[in-house]
Protein backbone atom coordinates (compact mmCIF):
# COMPACT_ATOMS: atom_id res chain seq x y z
CA UNK A 1 0.00 0.00 0.00
CA UNK A 2 3.06 1.89 0.22
CA UNK A 3 3.54 4.39 -2.45
CA UNK A 4 6.32 6.18 -4.28
CA UNK A 5 5.44 9.72 -3.48
CA UNK A 6 5.18 11.33 -7.33
CA UNK A 7 6.52 14.89 -7.54
CA UNK A 8 4.24 17.51 -6.66
CA UNK A 9 2.72 19.31 -9.40
CA UNK A 10 3.75 22.58 -8.47
CA UNK A 11 7.76 21.46 -8.52
CA UNK A 12 6.78 19.67 -12.02
CA UNK A 13 5.53 23.28 -13.11
CA UNK A 14 8.02 24.94 -12.31
CA UNK A 15 10.70 22.72 -14.13
CA UNK A 16 8.06 23.53 -17.01
CA UNK A 17 8.42 27.13 -16.67
CA UNK A 18 12.25 27.43 -15.70
CA UNK A 19 12.73 25.30 -19.47
CA UNK A 20 10.09 27.32 -21.41
CA UNK A 21 12.17 30.61 -20.14
CA UNK A 22 15.75 28.99 -21.47
CA UNK A 23 13.80 28.23 -24.88
CA UNK A 24 13.03 31.73 -25.37
CA UNK A 25 16.32 32.90 -24.80
CA UNK A 26 17.81 30.81 -26.76
CA UNK A 27 14.60 31.66 -29.78
CA UNK A 28 15.73 35.59 -29.52
CA UNK A 29 19.16 34.54 -30.29
CA UNK A 30 18.56 32.15 -32.66
CA UNK A 31 16.51 35.00 -34.56
CA UNK A 32 19.65 37.11 -34.16
CA UNK A 33 21.31 34.29 -36.12
CA UNK A 34 19.20 34.36 -38.35
CA UNK A 35 18.77 37.67 -39.24
CA UNK A 36 22.70 38.32 -39.58
CA UNK A 37 22.78 35.21 -41.83
CA UNK A 38 20.50 36.80 -44.21
CA UNK A 39 22.58 40.36 -43.73
CA UNK A 40 25.85 37.91 -44.68
CA UNK A 41 24.52 35.68 -47.40
CA UNK A 42 22.86 39.29 -49.55
CA UNK A 43 26.13 41.52 -48.52
CA UNK A 44 28.87 39.25 -49.11
CA UNK A 45 27.71 35.82 -51.41
CA UNK A 46 25.25 38.17 -53.29
CA UNK A 47 22.77 35.01 -53.36
CA UNK A 48 19.53 35.62 -54.92
CA UNK A 49 17.17 34.51 -52.08
CA UNK A 50 13.44 35.21 -51.28
CA UNK A 51 14.51 37.22 -48.83
CA UNK A 52 10.64 38.69 -48.13
CA UNK A 53 9.53 35.37 -47.25
CA UNK A 54 12.62 34.43 -45.16
CA UNK A 55 12.06 37.84 -43.53
CA UNK A 56 8.41 36.95 -42.92
CA UNK A 57 9.18 33.94 -41.18
CA UNK A 58 11.74 35.18 -38.95
CA UNK A 59 9.57 38.13 -37.99
CA UNK A 60 6.52 34.85 -37.48
CA UNK A 61 9.02 33.66 -34.67
CA UNK A 62 10.09 37.18 -33.02
CA UNK A 63 6.04 37.65 -32.89
CA UNK A 64 5.07 34.21 -31.32
CA UNK A 65 8.31 34.89 -28.70
CA UNK A 66 6.63 38.52 -28.05
CA UNK A 67 3.71 36.92 -27.66
CA UNK A 68 4.43 34.21 -25.13
CA UNK A 69 6.05 37.01 -23.11
CA UNK A 70 3.15 38.99 -22.63
CA UNK A 71 0.68 36.13 -22.07
CA UNK A 72 2.40 34.56 -19.39
CA UNK A 73 2.96 31.72 -17.96
CA UNK A 74 -0.57 30.13 -15.97
CA UNK A 75 -0.60 26.78 -14.08
CA UNK A 76 -1.59 24.54 -17.37
CA UNK A 77 1.15 25.27 -19.90
CA UNK A 78 2.42 21.78 -19.92
CA UNK A 79 1.61 22.27 -23.76
CA UNK A 80 3.65 24.95 -24.43
CA UNK A 81 7.19 23.25 -24.78
CA UNK A 82 6.54 20.49 -27.13
CA UNK A 83 4.22 23.28 -29.45
CA UNK A 84 7.03 25.46 -29.51
CA UNK A 85 9.62 23.23 -30.42
CA UNK A 86 6.78 21.87 -33.07
CA UNK A 87 6.80 25.15 -34.44
CA UNK A 88 10.56 25.85 -34.86
CA UNK A 89 10.91 22.75 -36.68
CA UNK A 90 8.10 23.97 -39.18
CA UNK A 91 9.91 27.60 -39.36
CA UNK A 92 13.29 25.65 -39.80
CA UNK A 93 11.91 23.41 -42.69
CA UNK A 94 10.03 26.13 -44.24
CA UNK A 95 13.24 28.41 -44.75
CA UNK A 96 15.51 25.52 -45.77
CA UNK A 97 13.40 24.96 -48.28
CA UNK A 98 13.23 28.72 -49.20
CA UNK A 99 16.70 28.89 -49.51
CA UNK A 100 18.52 25.55 -51.01
CA UNK A 101 16.58 22.70 -49.45
CA UNK A 102 18.34 19.48 -48.59
CA UNK A 103 21.84 21.36 -49.77
CA UNK A 104 21.75 24.01 -46.78
CA UNK A 105 24.53 23.24 -44.87
CA UNK A 106 21.93 24.86 -41.61
CA UNK A 107 20.30 21.67 -41.90
CA UNK A 108 22.32 20.84 -39.31
CA UNK A 109 20.14 23.41 -36.61
CA UNK A 110 17.70 20.19 -36.85
CA UNK A 111 20.12 18.63 -34.02
CA UNK A 112 19.43 21.26 -32.08
CA UNK A 113 15.74 20.86 -32.09
CA UNK A 114 16.30 17.13 -31.18
CA UNK A 115 18.72 18.22 -28.14
CA UNK A 116 16.13 20.42 -26.66
CA UNK A 117 13.63 18.10 -27.23
CA UNK A 118 15.71 15.23 -24.99
CA UNK A 119 16.77 17.63 -22.51
CA UNK A 120 13.02 19.86 -21.93
CA UNK A 121 10.70 17.16 -22.95
CA UNK A 122 9.80 13.73 -21.92
CA UNK A 123 10.63 10.58 -23.48
CA UNK A 124 7.66 9.97 -25.71
CA UNK A 125 7.26 14.18 -26.48
CA UNK A 126 11.33 13.97 -27.24
CA UNK A 127 10.75 10.91 -29.49
CA UNK A 128 8.21 13.22 -31.43
CA UNK A 129 9.87 15.48 -31.95
CA UNK A 130 12.81 13.31 -33.36
CA UNK A 131 10.36 12.10 -36.14
CA UNK A 132 9.19 15.27 -36.88
CA UNK A 133 12.22 16.74 -37.45
CA UNK A 134 13.30 13.20 -39.76
CA UNK A 135 10.12 13.95 -41.92
CA UNK A 136 10.85 17.86 -42.38
CA UNK A 137 14.58 17.16 -43.41
CA UNK A 138 13.02 14.66 -45.75
CA UNK A 139 10.30 16.80 -46.98
CA UNK A 140 13.47 19.33 -48.70
CA UNK A 141 13.83 16.37 -50.81
CA UNK A 142 10.25 16.70 -52.31
CA UNK A 143 9.85 20.63 -52.40
CA UNK A 144 11.34 22.12 -55.62
CA UNK A 145 13.89 25.14 -54.64
CA UNK A 146 14.92 27.15 -57.46
CA UNK A 147 18.35 28.50 -55.89
CA UNK A 148 19.56 24.27 -56.26
CA UNK A 149 21.55 25.62 -58.90
CA UNK A 150 23.90 27.42 -56.98
CA UNK A 151 25.15 24.22 -54.98
CA UNK A 152 26.54 21.78 -55.91
CA UNK A 153 24.42 18.95 -55.30
CA UNK A 154 21.57 17.61 -57.21
CA UNK A 155 18.24 17.31 -55.27
CA UNK A 156 18.70 13.17 -55.15
CA UNK A 157 21.81 13.17 -55.00
CA UNK A 158 23.91 10.12 -52.88
CA UNK A 159 25.97 12.40 -51.01
CA UNK A 160 22.10 14.45 -49.91
CA UNK A 161 20.56 10.86 -49.08
CA UNK A 162 23.58 9.71 -46.84
CA UNK A 163 23.28 13.63 -45.61
CA UNK A 164 19.41 12.61 -44.52
CA UNK A 165 20.42 8.47 -43.46
CA UNK A 166 23.02 10.03 -41.27
CA UNK A 167 20.99 12.79 -39.54
CA UNK A 168 18.15 10.18 -38.81
CA UNK A 169 21.39 7.76 -37.06
CA UNK A 170 22.65 11.12 -35.06
CA UNK A 171 19.11 12.50 -34.22
CA UNK A 172 18.16 8.99 -32.68
CA UNK A 173 21.52 8.84 -30.68
CA UNK A 174 21.21 12.62 -29.48
CA UNK A 175 17.71 11.46 -28.70
CA UNK A 176 18.68 8.58 -26.51
CA UNK A 177 21.92 9.33 -24.83
CA UNK A 178 21.00 13.18 -23.88
CA UNK A 179 17.36 12.20 -22.48
CA UNK A 180 18.66 9.74 -20.42
CA UNK A 181 21.49 11.53 -19.41
CA UNK A 182 18.93 14.39 -18.68
CA UNK A 183 16.67 12.01 -16.97
CA UNK A 184 19.19 10.41 -14.76
CA UNK A 185 20.60 13.77 -13.26
CA UNK A 186 16.87 14.94 -12.83
CA UNK A 187 16.19 11.61 -10.61
CA UNK A 188 19.76 12.57 -8.98
CA UNK A 189 18.41 15.91 -8.00
CA UNK A 190 15.41 14.96 -6.63
CA UNK A 191 17.14 12.13 -4.68
CA UNK A 192 19.31 14.31 -3.24
CA UNK A 193 16.67 16.43 -2.58
CA UNK A 194 14.42 13.87 -0.55
CA UNK A 195 17.60 12.83 1.69
CA UNK A 196 18.25 16.11 2.49
CA UNK A 197 14.56 16.34 3.13
CA UNK A 198 14.73 13.30 5.23
CA UNK A 199 18.38 14.24 7.06
CA UNK A 200 16.56 17.80 8.28
CA UNK A 201 13.68 15.60 9.63
CA UNK A 202 15.82 13.58 11.10
CA UNK A 203 17.52 16.45 12.82
CA UNK A 204 14.49 18.02 14.00
CA UNK A 205 13.07 14.56 15.44
CA UNK A 206 16.35 13.98 17.69
CA UNK A 207 16.51 17.65 18.64
CA UNK A 208 12.56 17.03 19.71
CA UNK A 209 13.41 14.09 21.34
CA UNK A 210 15.77 15.51 23.50
CA UNK A 211 13.75 18.43 24.48
CA UNK A 212 11.01 15.71 25.77
CA UNK A 213 13.27 14.64 27.51
CA UNK A 214 14.08 17.41 29.73
CA UNK A 215 10.52 18.22 29.75
CA UNK A 216 9.67 15.25 31.40
CA UNK A 217 12.63 15.54 33.61
CA UNK A 218 11.49 19.32 34.65
CA UNK A 219 7.78 18.33 34.48
CA UNK A 220 8.55 16.24 37.04
CA UNK A 221 8.91 18.17 40.21
CA UNK A 222 5.91 20.16 39.98
CA UNK A 223 3.32 17.00 38.62
CA UNK A 224 4.57 15.44 42.46
CA UNK A 225 3.75 19.13 43.93
CA UNK A 226 0.62 18.54 42.68
CA UNK A 227 -0.16 14.85 43.13
CA UNK A 228 0.24 15.31 47.12
CA UNK A 229 -2.10 18.68 47.31
CA UNK A 230 -4.57 16.64 45.57
CA UNK A 231 -3.91 13.74 47.56
CA UNK A 232 -3.88 15.89 50.68
CA UNK A 233 -7.54 17.94 49.34
CA UNK A 234 -8.83 14.36 48.73
CA UNK A 235 -8.26 12.98 52.34
CA UNK A 236 -9.21 16.38 54.04
CA UNK A 237 -12.80 16.49 51.57
CA UNK A 238 -13.30 12.88 52.83
CA UNK A 239 -13.62 14.29 56.48
CA UNK A 240 -16.86 16.87 55.54
CA UNK A 241 -19.91 15.71 54.87
CA UNK A 242 -20.67 14.29 51.35
CA UNK A 243 -22.77 17.20 50.02
CA UNK A 244 -20.87 17.49 47.01
CA UNK A 245 -18.81 15.72 44.30
CA UNK A 246 -15.58 17.40 45.56
CA UNK A 247 -14.13 14.56 46.70
CA UNK A 248 -14.57 12.54 43.76
CA UNK A 249 -13.26 15.31 41.69
CA UNK A 250 -10.07 15.75 43.98
CA UNK A 251 -9.82 11.85 43.40
CA UNK A 252 -9.86 12.28 39.50
CA UNK A 253 -7.54 15.16 39.69
CA UNK A 254 -5.23 12.37 41.65
CA UNK A 255 -5.47 9.43 39.03
CA UNK A 256 -5.14 12.04 36.20
CA UNK A 257 -1.60 12.53 38.13
CA UNK A 258 -0.36 9.18 38.49
CA UNK A 259 -1.30 9.11 34.75
CA UNK A 260 0.69 11.85 33.64
CA UNK A 261 3.74 10.78 35.83
CA UNK A 262 3.41 7.16 33.91
CA UNK A 263 3.50 9.09 30.44
CA UNK A 264 6.46 11.42 31.37
CA UNK A 265 8.30 8.14 32.69
CA UNK A 266 7.50 6.55 29.77
CA UNK A 267 8.65 9.74 27.51
CA UNK A 268 11.90 9.83 29.24
CA UNK A 269 12.15 5.45 28.68
CA UNK A 270 11.87 6.22 24.95
CA UNK A 271 13.74 9.41 24.39
CA UNK A 272 16.24 9.62 21.28
CA UNK A 273 15.74 5.47 21.47
CA UNK A 274 13.08 3.19 19.75
CA UNK A 275 10.30 1.86 21.38
CA UNK A 276 11.97 -1.81 21.08
CA UNK A 277 8.50 -3.67 22.40
CA UNK A 278 8.60 -7.51 20.85
CA UNK A 279 5.50 -8.46 19.37
CA UNK A 280 3.43 -11.31 21.82
CA UNK A 281 0.50 -13.02 21.40
CA UNK A 282 -2.47 -11.35 22.04
CA UNK A 283 -5.93 -10.75 21.02
CA UNK A 284 -7.83 -7.62 20.20
CA UNK A 285 -9.40 -7.23 23.48
CA UNK A 286 -5.82 -7.26 25.02
CA UNK A 287 -5.25 -4.17 22.47
CA UNK A 288 -8.04 -2.42 23.14
CA UNK A 289 -7.51 -2.75 27.45
CA UNK A 290 -4.61 -1.10 26.72
CA UNK A 291 -5.94 1.38 24.78
CA UNK A 292 -8.50 2.32 27.28
CA UNK A 293 -5.60 2.75 30.06
CA UNK A 294 -3.99 5.47 27.60
CA UNK A 295 -7.28 7.49 26.96
CA UNK A 296 -8.58 10.29 29.32
CA UNK A 297 -12.15 8.45 31.64
CA UNK A 298 -13.69 11.63 29.80
CA UNK A 299 -13.17 10.56 26.16
CA UNK A 300 -13.94 6.84 27.04
CA UNK A 301 -17.80 7.02 27.16
CA UNK A 302 -17.70 9.28 24.11
CA UNK A 303 -15.53 6.09 22.16
CA UNK A 304 -18.11 3.67 20.48
CA UNK A 305 -16.12 0.23 19.56
CA UNK A 306 -17.55 -2.29 17.11
CA UNK A 307 -16.09 -5.78 15.89
CA UNK A 308 -16.81 -7.06 12.61
CA UNK A 309 -16.42 -10.64 11.24
CA UNK A 310 -15.85 -11.68 14.71
CA UNK A 311 -13.00 -10.09 15.11
CA UNK A 312 -12.86 -9.85 18.97
CA UNK A 313 -12.50 -13.97 19.02
CA UNK A 314 -9.41 -13.91 17.09
CA UNK A 315 -6.62 -15.13 19.52
CA UNK A 316 -3.88 -15.54 17.38
CA UNK A 317 -2.64 -11.68 16.96
CA UNK A 318 1.50 -11.21 16.99
CA UNK A 319 1.83 -7.17 17.71
CA UNK A 320 3.60 -5.20 20.13
CA UNK A 321 1.20 -4.54 21.94
CA UNK A 322 1.41 -1.34 23.97
CA UNK A 323 3.04 0.54 20.85
CA UNK A 324 -0.33 -0.38 18.72
CA UNK A 325 -2.46 0.71 21.42
CA UNK A 326 -0.24 3.97 21.40
CA UNK A 327 -0.60 4.53 17.65
CA UNK A 328 -4.82 3.78 17.87
CA UNK A 329 -4.61 6.48 20.71
CA UNK A 330 -3.09 9.17 18.74
CA UNK A 331 -5.67 8.67 15.76
CA UNK A 332 -8.44 8.70 18.10
CA UNK A 333 -6.92 12.04 19.57
CA UNK A 334 -6.99 13.32 16.03
CA UNK A 335 -10.32 11.80 15.64
CA UNK A 336 -11.79 13.95 18.33
CA UNK A 337 -10.05 17.14 17.58
CA UNK A 338 -11.35 16.77 14.13
CA UNK A 339 -14.97 16.65 15.54
CA UNK A 340 -14.33 19.55 17.99
CA UNK A 341 -12.88 21.96 15.14
CA UNK A 342 -16.04 21.02 12.88
CA UNK A 343 -18.20 21.23 16.15
CA UNK A 344 -19.82 17.74 16.24
CA UNK A 345 -20.66 15.96 19.33
CA UNK A 346 -20.77 12.39 17.55
CA UNK A 347 -19.20 9.65 19.08
CA UNK A 348 -15.86 8.46 17.41
CA UNK A 349 -15.50 4.90 16.11
CA UNK A 350 -13.02 2.46 16.44
CA UNK A 351 -14.10 -0.76 13.94
CA UNK A 352 -12.25 -3.66 14.27
CA UNK A 353 -11.86 -5.93 11.18
CA UNK A 354 -10.10 -9.09 10.54
CA UNK A 355 -10.15 -10.81 6.81
CA UNK A 356 -6.58 -11.63 5.29
CA UNK A 357 -5.46 -8.51 7.87
CA UNK A 358 -6.40 -7.29 11.24
CA UNK A 359 -7.69 -3.28 10.28
CA UNK A 360 -8.29 -0.69 12.57
CA UNK A 361 -10.96 2.29 11.49
CA UNK A 362 -11.28 4.81 13.51
CA UNK A 363 -14.15 7.09 11.83
CA UNK A 364 -15.05 10.51 12.50
CA UNK A 365 -17.64 13.61 11.87
CA UNK A 366 -14.94 15.92 11.43
CA UNK A 367 -14.58 17.94 8.11
CA UNK A 368 -12.39 15.99 6.37
CA UNK A 369 -8.48 16.89 5.11
CA UNK A 370 -7.47 18.92 2.75
CA UNK A 371 -6.30 17.78 -0.41
CA UNK A 372 -2.75 19.56 0.03
CA UNK A 373 -2.67 18.22 3.76
CA UNK A 374 -3.49 14.38 2.45
CA UNK A 375 -1.13 14.44 0.24
CA UNK A 376 1.65 14.83 2.63
CA UNK A 377 0.16 13.70 5.31
CA UNK A 378 2.36 10.98 7.22
CA UNK A 379 5.42 12.80 6.58
CA UNK A 380 6.69 14.70 10.22
CA UNK A 381 5.97 17.77 10.75
CA UNK A 382 2.56 18.29 8.76
CA UNK A 383 -0.12 19.13 10.45
CA UNK A 384 -3.76 20.36 10.95
CA UNK A 385 -3.46 22.15 14.07
CA UNK A 386 -0.17 23.98 14.03
CA UNK A 387 -2.04 26.94 15.66
CA UNK A 388 -2.89 24.75 18.46
CA UNK A 389 0.78 23.17 18.90
CA UNK A 390 0.25 19.76 16.51
CA UNK A 391 3.54 18.89 15.36
CA UNK A 392 2.26 16.00 13.05
CA UNK A 393 4.34 13.20 14.59
CA UNK A 394 1.15 11.31 15.68
CA UNK A 395 0.18 10.29 12.40
CA UNK A 396 3.94 9.77 11.09
CA UNK A 397 4.64 7.36 13.78
CA UNK A 398 1.75 5.78 13.20
CA UNK A 399 2.45 5.38 8.92
CA UNK A 400 6.14 4.37 10.13
CA UNK A 401 5.04 1.60 12.48
CA UNK A 402 2.42 0.26 9.55
CA UNK A 403 4.98 0.37 6.94
CA UNK A 404 7.89 -1.33 9.21
CA UNK A 405 5.79 -4.24 10.09
CA UNK A 406 4.19 -4.63 7.04
CA UNK A 407 1.21 -2.85 6.90
CA UNK A 408 -0.02 0.21 5.62
CA UNK A 409 -2.12 3.27 7.29
CA UNK A 410 -4.90 5.10 4.46
CA UNK A 411 -6.67 7.89 5.08
CA UNK A 412 -10.45 7.97 3.27
CA UNK A 413 -12.80 10.44 2.79
CA UNK A 414 -16.01 9.29 4.88
CA UNK A 415 -19.11 9.44 3.34
CA UNK A 416 -21.61 11.48 4.54
CA UNK A 417 -18.71 13.72 5.58
CA UNK A 418 -15.66 13.22 8.01
CA UNK A 419 -12.64 10.91 7.77
CA UNK A 420 -12.10 6.65 7.36
CA UNK A 421 -8.10 6.27 8.98
CA UNK A 422 -7.09 2.54 8.73
CA UNK A 423 -4.01 1.12 10.05
CA UNK A 424 -4.41 -2.43 9.15
CA UNK A 425 -1.56 -4.62 10.17
CA UNK A 426 1.00 -7.41 8.35
CA UNK A 427 -1.09 -10.72 7.13
CA UNK A 428 1.62 -12.62 9.27
CA UNK A 429 -0.27 -11.01 12.54
CA UNK A 430 -3.36 -13.30 12.17
CA UNK A 431 -1.28 -16.24 11.54
CA UNK A 432 0.47 -16.34 14.72
CA UNK A 433 4.15 -15.59 12.91
CA UNK A 434 6.17 -13.71 15.11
Amino acid sequence: MARRRKAAPAEEETELQLGLSWLLKLRWGAIAGQLMALVLVRVILALDLPYVPLLGLVTFTAATNAGLLLWGQPSTSTWRLPAVLAIDVVVLTLMLAASGGASNPFTVFFLVHVALAALLLEAQLAWTVVVLTVAGFAALFFIPSQHLASHDHVPWSTHLVGMWIAYVLAAGFVAYFVGRVSRAIRGRDQRLAEIASLAAQNERLATLSSFSANAAHELGSPLATIGLAAKELAIGLRREPPSSGLAADADLVCREVARCREILADISARAGESVGEMPVHATPERVVAELLRLMSPALIPHLRLTYDNDASSLAALVAPVKTLAQMLHNLIRNAFDAQEDADVEAPVELRIVAGERLCFHVLDRGNGLPAHIQAKLGEPFVTTKADRGGLGLGVYLARAYAERTGGYLLFQARPGGGSDVELCLAPDALRGEA
